[in-house]
């Protein structure tokens, strides 16, 4: 069991940052639907860090670009967080791919399916050791859905 780094700084997700994710995401649609031409804010990353580790007890990593990781479990262990939302279905294809894994090194990965309302749908954990092999096919390090899962275990709800 690792022990929490007094070096990593990480805050907990508050019901203050809940609200503002809340009204973020009603922006959001908001926008969506008075652009209706599929120009969007950009949000669904950080929105899924902040519900991923909201349903599974996470700390949120304050500065994750440095860190290389997003979250921080009860154990210590670093998490990196990868999320996909449904556009034009309520679900995200799973030949979708994640965004680019952080070439830092860290203990798992937690794929976050959102809705297309954002609404957090599932949550999967893959631990690093069986997921870096699946990153280091792809030039981007960015495999797809469906490969994150063949080697994740759902874990949320």
């Amino acid at each position: 069991m690792k022990e929490l780094s007094s070096i990593v700084e990480t805050l907990p997700v508050s019901p203050e940052i809940l609200a503002a994710v809340e009204r973020v995401i009603a922006a959001e649609l908001f926008h969506e639907q008075a652009t209706s031409c599929g120009r969007k804010f950009g949000i669904t990353g950080e929105v899924g860090e902040i519900l991923v580790c909201q349903a599974l007890g996470l700390q949120l990593v304050k500065d994750p670009r440095s860190e290389g990781f997003d979250a921080v479990d009860h154990q210590g262990c670093h998490v990196q967080i990868k999320t996909r939302r449904g556009e034009s279905c309520e679900l995200p294809k799973e030949s979708g791919r994640l965004s680019k894994f952080s070439g830092h090194d860290f203990d798992y990965a937690l794929m976050g399916i959102l809705g297309r309302d954002y609404k957090l749908v599932e949550v999967w954990k893959a631990d690093f050791a069986r997921l870096n092999p699946i990153i280091a096919k792809h030039k981007r390090s960015n495999p797809t859905i469906r490969q994150f899962r063949s080697i994740a275990t759902r874990v949320h709800p």
